[in-house]
């Protein structure tokens, strides 16, 4: 079973599109991600995020070649966890936290220390670190501090119920259609009245992430350099800002999408500058409203109106041909 889902800028997961195929098939996941092309246009930028599926590749370099393809590090944590024998809180945080650094300085000190607490008992053998298959992946594939601007802020999408259901239960084909077609109609009527009540510029996550960095920006001394540049010290580090790059050398404000208190620092020496222009559009609440305000799941028709063609063909299962 294929399946795409995506997050909204609410930050909410919704199911986009389901398919049925061979996983381990680079033809079948191609079919899938050129299907999945029509429907979002070709223009569309796109990051895509797998559990650890090499196979996708293929059909993600073929729909989309100019788009991005990482792993969801939470597979990633649960090989840890399964390399290393039991639940390690050191391990895991430190895992955590290389894999959240928003800079490549940050990431390759975190990254340090965990190797390092891997390398000391009992972890470590005469042999091998027991995540020594952690250098084989990529670490574009999932540290944030690597990750292309398209992936801002994602790491992980969990899979909506309906699909957990579907996955442990077998349903003929036209049942999954009939499910999974009224869990996003129902979860587009949801977030349609939830847009209709919402006010102010931003959605209420992007909203609450605004607040937090409004906060730690007190803590900021901003310099202004030159035209847009700034120096900006806070507690423990010293960070360059360029206004109209929407660029901070912390990494948070180019991958996130949302002004770091860095930024608003700097934003707070002008006074005509407004925090919420600063926050990339996708996460407006115009925008939301527009995604949800019409019906945009098309329904599938009952069986007497399905279109069958002159010439079918009719194909046994394997042990009966």
């Amino acid at each position: 079973m294929y399946f795409a889902v995506a997050l909204d800028g609410n930050h909410e997961p919704l199911l986009l599109a389901l398919g049925l195929g061979t996983l381990q098939c680079e033809e079948s996941w191609r079919w899938f991600m050129m299907r999945l092309r029509d429907c979002l246009g070709e223009d569309t930028e796109v990051g895509f995020i797998s559990n650890m599926c090499d196979n996708i590749d293929f059909g993600v370099d073929s729909a989309y070649p100019d788009s991005y393809h990482g792993y969801c590090p939470k597979d990633i944590a649960r090989k840890i966890r399964e390399s290393i024998g039991h639940n390690n809180t050191e391990v895991e945080s430190m895992f955590w936290k290389s894999c959240n650094a928003y800079s490549v300085d940050e990431f390759y000190l975190c990254f340090e220390r965990l190797q390092s607490t891997c390398r000391q008992p009992p972890f470590y053998t005469l042999l091998m670190s027991p995540i020594y298959w952690l250098d084989d992946i990529p670490i574009s594939k999932w540290t944030r501090a690597f990750f292309p601007k398209i992936r801002y802020n994602v790491k992980s999408i969990d899979v909506p119920e309906i699909l957990q259901i579907i996955s442990s239960r077998e349903f003929p084909i036209t049942t999954i259609i009939e499910l999974t077609t009224t869990s996003i109609k129902s979860k587009y009527a949801d977030r349609a009245e939830l847009a209709g009540r919402l006010s102010g510029g931003l959605t209420p996550y992007v909203e609450s992430k605004v607040q937090k960095s409004l906060n730690k920006s007190y803590n900021c001394n901003a310099k202004r350099l030159y035209g847009d540049t700034f120096e900006v010290h806070d507690t423990f580090a010293t960070s360059n800002v360029q206004l109209e790059r929407r660029v901070c050398s912390c990494g948070k404000w180019q991958k996130r999408g949302i002004p770091c208190g860095h930024a608003i620092a700097c934003l707070r020496t002008r006074t005509s500058e407004s925090i919420q222009r600063m926050v990339e559009y996708k996460f407006t609440n115009y925008v939301y409203r527009v995604a949800y305000g019409s019906e945009l799941v098309n329904g599938i028709p009952s069986y007497e109106h399905w279109e069958i063609p002159n010439e079918t063909v009719v194909l046994l299962p394997p042990s009966m041909q």
